[in-house]
């Protein structure tokens, strides 16, 4: 009796303690705990795989923008998507194909981008995807949704920062009038380009400098000055030139006197190769000849947001962009010289190392011409009679001094570096002279550590490789390092890339063989071209969502 009432005792005792409750409670909350911490894994890894879907459609927006005009815009841009075989794919993310629509974004258009139905001025990129879960499917959620937009304006929007060097053929085929340019010169046609593109660069943020070839004298007398570029005369009128005359072909050289404010041609000169960023120094003297008409300026707007260029800029009237300035023109004497590329760009190289040395802006070279190299050597002057001296005349001097009869009355020293001209073909050569300047732009493209950015505009340039002075590229046939090059051929060789290469072939002297291929192909005119060219010295941007 004694041990039942014994067990019983033990029983309440048992069943009355409260000791053994809190392992039901802690159970309880750790199971909470688990889940709660499963479901942030899932939803953690749910919000990266978020954001790894709006970079995916950030990149689409950009691209597709990038590309624009061209009609292939969606399919660049949705190469940049997360679905299986594009460029951006995530492990874990089942991404669809992005879907990007063009837009007309009257916010864009303020910013003087255009836009048409056909040639929108921004996208607009949406991408879905889903993210399979691990713990949360205990909660029934099995997957994931997300979607993310991005839209983005096309170049133009964005300036990005260069120093630029515009290197403007002004030898006398560009007094010819341009019938598909308003009947205007040639010379007036590339100065309006230049304009273009001074409206469309950032002060702020780009240095531009003017070179022109052949050389121009330098010094203080009105006509001869480099001041001449830009000191707000008259061009010379090719139809109303006064003074004693010669003609070569359909072109007139004035021989006495000089037209009053006309920059004066000297001989070609040829600067060293540039290795480091020492700059460009044209030949000293009263009358040193320079391919530097106006150094690098940032004065050619009033700021970012002005809509009209500097009156009071040097670079500006060199340009013609002020109403009574003729700008830069061909210069007097300069048929005597014919037309050479490569000692120009590598002076406007050589001052771009110099200015980037400064700032570490990237650079780039913006180069018109026709493309014919056609320097004379001594022995197959254009003018026989002219008592210069040839513009690659092998036995140059280091001093020159010309007669009181001659073109030039004082003296000017060639720095040390500078070169002289042989027949070996490289440079400076009067053998293989649009090779010569294939070379020269190829190596400022390649120039190690700081590339520049070649843009080339062929003016009228000819897809002909022909023999003799009066043919095309005439130094350069079966000879130099680019045997039977077209001056077409030389001016795409020396851009960048084929996508930095236009042509204006309804200009004088071109014809249709010589056409920019892909999304420039359709780029003919020379406001189109200085257009496009700006348009890549912009980047795209991305706007907000909600931009109208």
């Amino acid at each position: 009796m004694q041990d039942k009432r014994s067990f019983r005792a033990m029983a309440r005792r048992l069943f009355a303690a409260e000791n053994g409750q809190t392992l039901y409670l802690v159970a309880f909350a750790l199971l909470v705990l688990i889940g709660c911490s499963a479901m942030a894994l899932d939803v953690g890894r749910a919000y990266l795989a978020e954001r790894q879907l709006q970079a995916s459609v950030n990149a689409v927006a950009i691209a597709a923008a990038e590309e624009l005009p061209n009609a292939d815009y969606q399919t660049v841009g949705q190469s940049f998507g997360s679905a299986p075989g594009e460029k951006n794919v995530y492990a874990g993310l089942n991404a669809a194909t992005p879907v990007v629509t063009g837009k007309c974004f009257t916010t864009v258009e303020s910013w003087g981008i255009p836009c048409t139905s056909s040639e929108p001025n921004g996208v607009v990129a949406t991408e879905t995807a889903q993210v399979s879960t691990y713990f949360a499917r205990v909660f029934g959620f099995n997957n994931f949704n997300l979607s993310a937009t991005a839209t983005a304006s096309t170049k133009g929007a964005s300036p990005l920062p260069y120093n630029v060097a515009i290197i403007v053929d002004t030898t006398l085929s560009m007094n010819t009038v341009d019938s598909n340019c308003n009947g205007l010169t040639q010379m007036q046609c590339a100065l309006n380009g230049v304009q273009e593109l001074l409206l469309g660069l950032s002060p702020s943020i780009d240095h531009v400098s003017l070179f022109t070839f052949p050389n121009v004298a330098t010094g203080s007398t009105a006509g001869i000055a480099t001041s001449s570029g830009y000191n707000c005369t008259s061009a010379i009128p090719s139809s109303k030139a006064s003074g004693s005359q010669s003609g070569i072909g359909n072109y007139i050289i004035l021989t006495t006197p000089p037209y009053s404010g006309v920059a004066w041609a000297m001989p070609y000169s040829f600067p060293p190769i540039p290795t480091g960023t020492s700059g460009y120094k044209p030949p000293s003297g009263t009358y040193g000849p320079t391919y530097q008409v106006v150094p690098f300026s940032e004065d050619y707007r009033t700021s970012d947001t002005a809509t009209t260029l500097n009156s009071g800029s040097n670079l500006v009237k060199a340009a013609g962009g002020v109403s009574g300035c003729g700008g830069i023109a061909p210069s007097n004497y300069d048929g005597d010289y014919g037309t050479y590329y490569a000692g120009a760009i590598y002076a406007a190289e050589s001052a771009l190392l110099a200015e980037q040395k400064v700032d570490g802006t990237p650079n780039a070279i913006v180069i018109l011409g026709d493309g014919d190299s056609n320097g004379p050597s001594p022995s197959n002057s254009i003018d026989s009679s002219s008592p210069s001296i040839s513009s690659t005349d092998p036995e140059i001097e280091t001093t020159y001094s010309a007669s009181a009869s001659s073109k030039q009355t004082n003296m000017y020293t060639y720095p040390s570096g500078y070169l002289l001209a042989g027949s070996s073909g490289n440079y400076p050569s009067w053998v293989g002279e649009c090779g010569q300047a294939v070379t020269a732009a190829q190596y400022a493209v390649n120039y190690s550590g700081s590339p520049t950015k070649v843009y080339t505009v062929a003016y009228g340039a000819s897809t002909r490789s022909t023999s003799g002075m009066n043919g095309d590229c005439p130094t350069d046939v079966n000879a130099g390092t680019h045997p039977n090059i077209s001056p077409c051929t030389a001016m795409q060789d020396m851009a960048s890339s084929l996508d930095n290469f236009y042509s204006d072939y309804y200009a004088p002297g071109g014809d249709s063989g010589c056409q920019a291929s892909g999304k420039n192909n359709t780029i003919t005119s020379l406001q189109q071209i200085f257009q496009a060219i700006l348009t890549d010295m912009t980047s795209v941007r991305l706007i907000p969502n909600n931009t109208q």
